[in-house]
């Protein structure tokens, strides 16, 4: 596979990730919103939107479960930058290192793979005791 190709494939793949995440956000700052504040009780879509949200963060959104809602955060403004931040950094992270890499490409002459020959080794250690 050529590194047109594969970078192509890579495109392909943030792509899909803006598609799977984007839509949800939209979500979750309109219609989830209106649902929740319109009904009394807890809203599961809104819920499991949220968590899906989460899952697309990861890691950065481990840090939601250390927040139990004790300062109040969910309740404001900060509860969607709590939710869908993780996401979307995540999808700008993918999307500038996919850019940065195309820009300061890697070429082969900078890698250089070293044999390991333990045989090598040994004799420069007895080289060593000897000398």
């Amino acid at each position: 596979m050529g590194s047109d190709t594969r970078r192509r494939w890579l495109w392909a793949l943030v792509a899909v990730q803006a598609v799977l995440v984007l839509p949800v956000v939209y979500i979750w700052l309109g219609p989830a919103q209106d649902a929740v504040e319109s009904a009394p009780d807890a809203n599961i879509g809104a819920g499991l939107i949220g968590l899906y949200l989460l899952a697309f963060g990861l890691p950065w959104s481990v840090f939601v479960c250390l927040l139990d809602n004790q300062y109040e955060l969910f309740d404001s403004a900060v509860g969607d930058l709590i939710v869908i931040g993780p996401a979307l950094l995540n999808l700008a992270l993918t999307t500038g290192f996919l850019w940065w890499s195309g820009r300061h490409p890697v070429s082969e002459s900078d890698w250089e793979i070293e044999e390991y020959d333990p045989d090598s080794e040994d004799a420069e250690e007895e080289s060593d005791l000897r000398g």
